[in-house]
């Protein structure tokens, strides 16, 4: 039974639910993986991991969403950021060991 975080009563109630939402957002980063992934095989140069426009786009439509969630929208930037700058960091790297083969 999931619980909204009103109807935790205990610590085990809402460390449940932290676990749950953990296993949800685990997996979903995986399957966004997957595209960063994807997009490592289609693009022909590193310097095409980044896109300025792209992250602030990106960085930008995640900040209003978490407004819109309640979330504070400096953190999503923040979490987001980082996740882009690693993605980055990770095209970069595969598109040069796929072009030094």
């Amino acid at each position: 039974m999931i619980r909204k975080p009103a109807d935790c009563i205990t610590k085990a109630h809402i460390r449940t639910e932290i676990d749950r939402l953990d296993a949800d957002l685990v997996a979903l980063l995986a399957e966004r993986f997957g595209y960063v992934q994807r997009m490592a095989e289609i693009k022909s140069s590193p310097d095409e991991a980044l896109v300025p426009e792209r992250v602030d786009e990106v960085l930008d439509r995640v900040a209003v969403a978490a407004g819109e969630a309640g979330l504070d929208e400096q953190l999503a930037r923040d979490l987001w950021r980082r996740l882009i700058e690693w993605n980055i960091e990770f095209e970069r790297r595969t598109i040069a060991a796929r072009l030094a083969q």
